[in-house]
């Protein structure tokens, strides 16, 4: 399991615009991570943590061309982390 942030930068839409797109597509990241966090840090900004299950699927979703169509079309920017627990 790899706990992951994604840093989402929008440009050509607003946050609530892209959580509906991101809400609409949720029985597809079901297949691939869980405890799915959304926060929206501005208008153009959204921070997503997930754990991901299935990395190859995310790779696959992220290569998808109508996905990249549709990052075209919105101005996404995804900017992604892998977290590790702070040592104690």
């Amino acid at each position: 399991m790899i706990n992951t942030m994604f840093i989402v930068s929008m440009s050509n839409c607003t946050f609530d615009e892209w959580k509906k797109v991101f809400d609409a597509d949720a029985e597809r990241q079901s297949q691939m991570m869980r405890d799915i966090i959304v926060g929206k840090v501005d208008d153009q900004t959204a921070i997503v943590s997930a754990d991901i299950f299935a990395p190859e699927k995310v790779q696959e979703l992220m290569s998808d061309p109508e996905f990249k169509k549709m990052e075209k079309e919105m101005g996404l920017e995804h900017s992604v982390y892998l977290l590790q627990p702070a040592p104690s």
